[in-house]
Formats: structure tokens, sequence, C-alpha cells
């Protein structure tokens, strides 16, 4: 993801003591940097994710997105 603009990084954290558990969070300037992404780099991306998958996660779940909103933002409805 480092190849893309307006990606800025990705955190892992453990959600209990034994470890087992993960919730990964990647963070974006912005959606459309991050729809950008995706479509340019979509095969990468599924090359990586059934490698990691398939050798090291039992289950994957998206759990959703979010978005703030930032100055440009301000007073669209």
């Amino acid at each position: 993801m480092r190849q893309a603009e307006g990606y800025i990084a990705t955190e892992a954290m453990s959600e209990g003591p034994e470890g087992e558990r993960y919730r990964v969070r990647d963070f974006w300037k912005g959606h459309r940097g991050f729809e950008i992404f995706r479509d340019r780099f979509s095969e990468d991306f599924a090359q990586f994710d059934r490698r990691i998958v398939d050798e090291l996660v039992e289950k994957q779940e998206f759990v959703g997105a979010y978005y703030e909103a930032n100055e440009n933002d301000k007073g669209l409805s």
C-alpha cells in the first residue's frame, strides 16, 4: 500500500491477552485515494491477501469503514 498516493499507515492491535485476535486498521488521507489504490493494485493486493489468509489467518471479517470530515467537507450535506 505504500505505493499508493494518500496511504498513511496500517495499525494492528491485539484484541486480547492471548494474542489470537487482531484488529487491523488502514489509514488514508481520503476515500478517493483508497478507491484508486483498490483499482490500480487489485491483483497485487489479492495475491498478498490470499497468501496471508492461507498461511496465517483462520478467519477474516470486514467490520466496516468510517470517514472523518475535514475542512474541505464542512458545509456539505
